[in-house]
């Protein structure tokens, strides 16, 4: 077997790339043609921590993948998505309510992924017949039923400079939600717990062997006592973290079924037909990026308020306090 690596396999370590180009072949087979030289780089023996480049020539002896290569699914759906921001590395694209990011358990509706391959494929920028092991994909995640601004990278070196940068919280994410009651400035610490079987987060004070520390800082804009509108810094990205800490802290998002409360729920579906939680993705900020995406200095994209939402803030908010 020989591959040439192409830029979008190109600075993964070799085991790494194995383990997803070979996708049956067991772990225990894969190291042991390593440390038997049945896998050459170039000629040389592979050792597996070292990172390919673009135009090196792996060649595989005695093992073999017997399973079909996965054909990625370009769906023939017109993307529902809005272009917040695109240039050659990234797209940033507005995902509305009622779409998953990725596919659930369950999946078989088209998701926003399955929506921006179709938008690129389109464009002539990706064809999955060409690419090995990559496909352009989510830097962030939003729950189904929020809104907001969504980073996919459309290269493998963009999606590995765009993941250090959200673990070095050089990606800053700011929401903006309107909830229940006042909730005082300031930043918020806690733990969160899933629970798998019905897919609802709780947050404690206290750490546990299941728990996962959360962070998240709030300021206030505009505020009737009955209702704040808050901007949200997302400090740790944790399933369902924003929804799950605002409700246990008594200021619950409004519109939201899961964690909200039924009866302001009730009141805002009928009047406004808002049957989602208000919160809304609305600002990304590049901190000091580096690498390929050096060139975006500290760059600010935001997206403007969805009518929907306007017009609930705008009743709201009508006499402030």
């Amino acid at each position: 077997m020989r591959i040439e690596i192409g830029p979008n396999e190109a600075g993964q370590r070799l085991d790494k790339f194995l383990r997803k180009y070979l996708k049956d072949v067991p772990l225990s087979a894969i190291f042991k043609s390593l440390r038997k030289g049945d896998v050459r780089v170039n000629g040389a023996k592979g050792k597996e921590k070292m990172f390919v480049e673009v135009g090196d020539v792996i060649e595989i002896k005695y093992m073999y993948s017997n399973a079909p290569k996965e054909k990625k699914k370009v769906y023939d759906v017109e993307p529902e998505f809005k272009v917040t921001f695109e240039d050659d590395n990234i797209l940033m694209v507005e995902k509305w309510p009622g779409i998953l990011v990725h596919k659930d358990n369950e999946g078989v509706d088209p998701t926003l992924t399955d929506q921006v391959l179709t938008y690129l494929f389109r464009k002539g920028e990706y064809n999955p017949e060409e690419e090995m092991t990559f496909s352009p994909s989510p830097v962030n995640r939003l729950d189904r039923n929020t809104s907001g601004i969504v980073i996919y990278a459309k290269n493998y070196e963009a999606l590995k400079t765009l993941n250090e940068m959200m673990r070095d919280g050089r990606i800053v994410k700011n929401y903006m939600a309107i909830v229940k009651g006042r909730i005082k400035d300031g930043e918020y610490r806690a733990y969160i717990e899933k629970r798998e079987d019905n897919n609802v987060s709780s947050v404690s004070d206290t750490p546990g062997p299941m728990k996962k520390e959360i962070a998240m800082t709030v300021r206030t804009e505009e505020s009737t006592g009955q209702f704040s509108l808050v901007e949200l810094n997302l400090l740790t990205g944790r399933s369902h973290q924003l929804r799950a800490h605002l409700a246990s802290l008594g200021n619950p998002i409004i519109g939201d079924k899961k964690y909200g409360e039924k009866e302001i729920n009730n009141y805002l579906a009928n009047k406004y037909e808002l049957h989602f939680q208000y919160l809304y993705a609305y600002k990304v900020t590049f901190k000091n990026p580096d690498g390929k995406l050096e060139y975006l200095g500290n760059k600010v994209v935001a997206e403007k308020l969805p009518p929907l939402f306007k017009k609930v803030k705008t009743d709201l908010f009508k006499f402030d306090l």
